[in-house]
């Protein structure tokens, strides 16, 4: 070969390498292109899955089931009105008002229907000095507005005064007063217990009772004296509250959730600040016990300071509000399987609903393959009539071997999937909480998930909707208190409305732990 053909051929080479490398770098160029297109896809993808997830909140099915198919409120307590009404005189505002397109006269508490009760004195005050006994000289009357459900009437004591016949000085005797919760106040335990159930069950503002009863009945009872009174209520029984919590840490099984509530006047604090309120549910079988109280400052110091020295297990979501339980000696903080699980779910439900028909995905795997399997477990767990142990060896046997195997796929898959979309997020969120999630299985007390404690704040919640603030700090305290008795009477099958007025009657007797424990809702007898 001549050497202007080898010359000519080299040149060749040389130009075919060049272009070799051009194409090589386009290659790289587009492959690094995909990437970026990948990960601003799957930055949309999220985007997408936060605005489906928002409106399936706002207007979609809240159930989470899984199927294979291949204002003008008002506050709780007023915010002008609560403290300085509680400070102010004992006279009270009850007043009524008459239709505006009646005729009638202006009625008062002679035209409602009377109730009497009748108050003895005691057979040790009937008899004399002198030996004879005293005879019937008047009755000393206490007209009090008194609550019948769609009846409003007015209920009268009737103390009996006896004097001695015979005319002996100082012989005039008057039968006791009957101890009353508010005993300045000028309603029956009947109509507070209705207005806090009202509250609580009805999840009604107090703006709402007062209007009822005016349109009802006709008597105006304003929202600061309603909201006085259940403030002075709750103080009365917090003995009750302090017992309940008692059980909640003296059993080793525990959960708690968390909601926020803002409370606009608070030391120090802008009324836009949103705190927390807090679900708390534990208790030994048959002593089963909600309790609900506010917390307005440091989250994570009021949630460890409130299990400090609690030994046992707690259920709960990943909250860094409960990092400090975790730290705990003797304390296991269990996971909830239906949080790790939910992240899945709307990612499947995302691709149902979507327009374009698309396969079945990662998510698809995990609810199919994990969670319907774990959940049909628990049923199983649920219809034996199993001990405690053999439920947690059942655990073992079935459940470990499934999420042994998920997490497996979870290590896996973790890699395979683009950093901002939402099912790495979900892979992610399982990973990082590995070890809580686990927990349940080592004792069959523990449940799978911490719906439980869910379902109990869901009314709290609806309330706040409703009532959306509370004005002060003593406020949400005491929306606490009654929360946490009426929830859990209900809980141990009483009617909430002949416990409280029942409860509300009995506390001004209470002199002894013995005498509060009686009216705890499991102990209580009517």
């Amino acid at each position: 070969m001549s050497k202007s053909l080898e010359k000519e051929l080299h040149s060749l080479r040389e130009k075919l390498s060049e272009k070799d490398r051009e194409i090589e770098c386009k290659n790289t160029t587009i492959q690094d292109k995909d990437i970026q297109l990948q990960e601003v896809i799957a930055a949309y993808e999220a985007r997408i899955e936060k605005l489906l997830a928002a409106q399936r909140i706002a207007f979609g099915k809240k159930s989470e089931r899984f199927v294979d198919i291949s204002d003008d409120q008002v506050s709780l307590f007023e915010t002008d009105s609560e403290e300085t009404a509680i400070e102010a005189s004992d006279m009270e505002d009850i007043t009524y008002r008459r239709p505006k397109s009646t005729g009638k006269k202006k009625q008062n508490l002679d035209d409602l229907p009377h109730q009497e009760q009748v108050i003895p004195v005691p057979e040790a005050d009937r008899v004399c000095g002198c030996g004879d006994m005293k005879g019937f000289v008047k009755y000393e009357c206490k007209h009090m507005l008194h609550y019948v459900p769609d009846v409003l009437a007015v209920l009268v004591h009737k103390r009996e005064v006896l004097a001695c016949k015979k005319g002996c000085q100082q012989s005039i005797v008057t039968a006791p007063v009957l101890p009353h919760i508010l005993p300045k106040s000028k309603v029956t335990e009947s109509l507070l217990a209705y207005i806090s159930v009202s509250k609580v069950l009805d999840r009604q503002p107090l703006y709402h009772i007062e209007k009822k009863l005016e349109r009802e009945h006709g008597w105006r009872i304003s929202r600061q004296i309603m909201s006085r009174w259940l403030i002075l209520l709750a103080d009365k029984l917090q003995p009750l509250i302090n017992l309940m919590k008692d059980e909640v840490l003296n059993y080793d099984i525990s959960a708690v959730d968390a909601t926020v509530l803002q409370v606009l006047n608070e030391p120090n604090r802008s009324a836009e600040t949103k705190s927390q309120a807090y679900c708390i549910r534990g208790g030994p079988p048959g002593k089963e016990v909600t309790v609900y109280e506010y917390n307005g400052y440091r989250q994570q110091e009021y949630v460890t300071g409130f299990y400090e020295g609690y030994k046992g297990t707690i259920s709960s979501d990943a909250s860094p509000v409960f990092n400090g339980i975790r730290k705990q000696n003797g304390v296991h903080l269990r996971y909830c399987h239906a949080h790790a699980r939910r992240k899945f779910e709307t990612i499947d439900t995302a691709r149902r609903r979507g327009k374009k028909k698309t396969k079945k995905g990662l998510a698809f795997h995990v609810l199919k393959h994990v969670y319907q399997p774990l959940y049909d477990i628990e049923a199983v767990i649920k219809k034996k009539t199993f001990t405690s142990d053999e439920a947690t060896a059942y655990r073992h046997e079935h459940a470990r071997p499934i999420l042994e195997a998920h997490k497996c796929w979870l290590d896996k898959h973790y890699d395979l999937t683009p950093g901002q979309s939402p099912i790495r997020k979900a892979i992610a969120y399982s990973l990082n909480h590995w070890e809580g999630l686990m927990v349940y299985l080592d004792d069959a007390r523990v449940p799978i998930d911490n719906n439980a404690t869910e379902r109990d704040i869901k009314p709290f919640v609806i309330a706040r909707k409703n009532f959306l603030f509370s004005a002060t700090q003593a406020g949400a305290d005491a929306l606490g208190v009654h929360f946490s008795l009426i929830v859990t009477a209900k809980h141990h099958g009483l009617d909430p409305m002949a416990y409280y007025t029942e409860v509300l009657k009995r506390i001004p007797l209470c002199r002894s732990i013995e005498d509060y424990e009686a009216l705890l809702p499991w102990n209580f007898k009517s």
